[in-house]
């Protein structure tokens, strides 16, 4: 069960990560993802007190699913969460900010290296940040999944 959460974990947060963008505008891609952890709070907040309730008055042996319930949901919140700002600052940041202040404010060193390189590269660079934070997924959703032994 753990492997099959994992490997959805992170089928999903390559999804948010490479697919999604591709399907919607940055904006509303990153309203997606707020969305998603706001979501993902009001889940934990209301799903696991339902939990509680359900444990405490019709069977008591559920509690030993808790720490379950809550990886799960921790796991859809951290999947919006990362995913957020990964996003936001790979196509906000970097293109938006860095970008346009080299090409509005450093007009005299714009075909000179590394500004121009960046400027040439820019989608292959956010690319290789998305992947290396994906890779980065890899150990964070194994946490999630698994956790530390006791």
């Amino acid at each position: 069960m753990k492997i099959l959460l994992y490997v959805t974990f992170i089928v999903l947060y390559g999804f948010l990560l490479f697919k999604l963008p591709t399907l919607y505008s940055k904006r509303k891609v990153l309203i997606i993802t707020g969305v998603g952890i706001i979501a993902g709070f009001m889940f934990l907040m209301i799903a696991y007190f339902v939990f509680l309730m359900y444990a405490s008055q019709y069977d008591n042996s559920l509690r030993v699913y808790e720490k379950q319930f809550l990886n799960l949901c921790m796991g859809i919140i951290s999947l919006f969460f990362f995913s957020f700002f990964v996003l936001f600052f790979v196509d906000t940041i970097l293109e938006n900010v860095l970008i346009r202040f080299h090409q509005a404010n450093n007009s005299q060193n714009i075909d000179r290296n590394p500004i121009k390189f960046v400027i040439n590269n820019v989608d292959n660079i956010k690319l290789g940040f998305k992947l290396i934070f994906f890779l980065g997924g890899f150990i964070i959703y194994y946490g999630v999944c698994f956790g530390a032994p006791k």
